[in-house]
């Protein structure tokens, strides 16, 4: 999908995902004039799109990894690090998570008050658990955080952020902030116009 984001509009769909599909849309658009003052371009982390922008709009067109996108990669890293320890907890304990799955990768202020507070004692109760989901809400909290005005600044907090989930010593963390680290200049251009 194809969106202009100043306008907030749709400006094709494409028949499928394929790098040259891309290339050849992008080419022929810049070509035409629809797209001959591209700044910036948005996608998720697969390189076709990346390297399909990067041929179209050369050098001078900033690409940028959406924020949506990193979240959810941490997301998936998150439900399989609250796997890892839960699988780690006896029978008997697990039960008590029974339910919460969704909790652990919901904005606190999309939740019920009643499940906010059950969560909030479920996160005291299994503090290993309740250190991931801070970590969930302290990266969250970095895109949201509008003093960071430029993609240096936003690469130093990820980067401090990365540090500090290392210390809980999650192999699926390890794996996102692999992802994070090598994404980074892409993900950090998001700080510049946000």
């Amino acid at each position: 999908m194809i969106v202009d984001h100043d306008h907030g509009c749709v400006l094709d769909v494409l028949e499928n995902r394929e790098k040259a599909t891309v290339l050849a849309y992008l080419k022929k658009q810049k070509e035409q004039g629809v797209l001959k003052h591209v700044e910036e371009v948005t996608s998720d982390m697969w390189d076709g799109y990346v390297e399909a922008a990067r041929e179209a709009f050369g050098t001078g067109v900033r690409i940028t990894i959406d924020r949506f996108h990193v979240m959810n990669n941490f997301q998936d890293g998150l439900t399989s690090a609250r796997r890892e320890i839960q699988r780690a907890l006896p029978a008997e304990v697990k039960k008590r998570l029974k339910g919460s799955r969704w909790w652990w990768v919901t904005n606190p202020e999309n939740m019920r008050a009643e499940d906010r507070e059950s969560f909030a004692r479920l996160r005291e109760e299994f503090p290993e658990l309740g250190a991931l989901w801070e970590q969930r809400e302290q990266l969250r909290a970095i895109f949201e955080d509008k003093a960071i005005g430029t993609p240096v600044e936003g690469r130093t907090r990820l980067e401090q952020w990365m540090n500090d989930v290392g210390k809980l010593g999650l192999s699926a963390l390890e794996t996102f902030c692999k992802t994070l680290s090598n994404w980074m200049d892409k993900i950090a251009n998001y700080f510049h116009r946000r």
